[in-house]
């Protein structure tokens, strides 16, 4: 006995793959959008010249490594060292050498400024290199410091901390005081708008110093890296300049071959010994990727490695979730397109054939 008539199986098919299809559809907008939101990832188009590819890799790295700007230089050395045993070099830019590779390091901190009577705290990101290069923020005033400034006495401000010192935005230049020594606003940034972004990013107030100023003022009065207190840092002497550890690498290199460039990162940094996570930002929106990501999808929260992420790294990571869910609703929703149009086509080759035998037999067909 058939639970359902001929008309009706056909209207629950066509009604079901309409739908489907719509999901489909959907998970795709979603997906081309959140895409769209990846901006931080397109440090290796950005800095591509000619025909070379580019991978842009991020390593996180626990405190407790203890790796400082000394290891960012030798680490960059024998990286320059690989690309000549490897006749790699980049024929567009004007030094081979250093045109094959950009990068910045950053830590982050609590630091408490002052504006007269004006007070705040903010959370602070200790940046090196060319940071900028790599996080491009939309500027409300000013423009950002540089690794070559003579001074490391400029800093910038988030407009909330603007409000706060000086009661508007556009006060680039003004002076203001962290520890009783002076500084300067090289420049006002806007928050993101983007949700992801301003989850992670958080209500606090954030600055960024150069690396060599955040180590000069760094106090035990403050909460340190890990968020703990530290008393052992004095304020303002040179012993503890570039003695905070980087948590943050980040670089642009060649990648000539498929993962190159990670194998390389993870050779030279000897990641899988060590405290460190090292992820390649170039290939997030690729779809292999997400796919890999959502084989482990339940398994995300049970990670082991003690490594604190920026609100970048953390804005990322949540879009990199709403990929792979919706990946993992698009590849649900064409389960039954695929077969029905599987169906279909063996229905349409089916008689297609039938025809042709048909044919066949009336051709070799005997009258009695």
């Amino acid at each position: 006995m058939k639970v359902f008539p001929g008309k009706t199986k056909n209207k629950i098919r066509f009604t079901t793959f309409i739908i489907c299809t719509i999901v489909a559809f959907v998970c795709l907008c979603l997906l081309h959008e959140t895409n769209q939101k990846e901006r931080g990832s397109n440090a290796a188009i950005r800095w591509k010249s000619g025909k070379q590819d580019f991978s842009y890799i991020s390593v996180y790295m626990s405190p407790e490594e203890n790796w400082k700007e000394n290891d960012r230089n030798t680490l960059v050395s024998n990286l320059k060292m690989s690309f000549q045993q490897n006749s790699i070099i980049n024929k567009d830019r004007e030094d081979n050498s250093e045109g094959l590779v950009k990068d910045c390091f950053s830590c982050e901190g609590i630091m408490n400024f002052t504006n007269g009577k004006n007070t705040a705290t903010a959370k602070v990101t200790a940046t090196g290199g060319d940071f900028f290069f790599f996080h491009q923020p939309v500027w409300l005033s000013g423009f950002a410091y540089s690794d070559n400034d003579v001074m490391k006495d400029r800093v910038i401000i988030d407009k909330e901390l603007a409000w706060q010192l000086f009661g508007g935005e556009n006060v680039a230049g003004m002076p203001f005081k962290i520890n009783g020594n002076t500084y300067y606003v090289a420049g006002v940034v806007d928050t993101s708008h983007l949700k992801e972004d301003q989850k992670a990013y958080g209500e606090i107030n954030r600055a960024w110093l150069p690396y060599s100023a955040f180590c000069k003022e760094y106090q035990g009065t403050n909460t340190d890296i890990n968020g703990t207190p530290d008393t052992s840092t004095v304020i303002g002497t040179e012993e503890n300049t570039n003695k905070l550890p980087i948590t943050c690498y980040e670089i642009v290199l060649p990648n000539p071959v498929k993962e190159w460039a990670v194998n390389l990162m993870q050779t030279s940094l000897d990641v899988k010994d060590r405290k460190m996570v090292l992820i390649e930002n170039s290939q997030r929106t690729n779809f292999f990727y997400v796919m890999d990501n959502l084989k482990n999808f339940f398994y995300k929260a049970s990670g082991t490695q003690p490594v604190a992420y920026p609100y970048w790294e953390n804005a990322a990571r949540t879009r990199d979730t709403k990929r792979e869910i919706y990946t993992g609703i698009l590849l649900i929703a064409l389960i039954y397109p695929v077969l029905l149009f599987i169906r279909i086509i063996t229905w349409i080759y089916k008689a297609i054939d039938g025809k042709i035998k048909k044919r066949k037999n009336k051709k070799h067909a005997y009258p009695l």
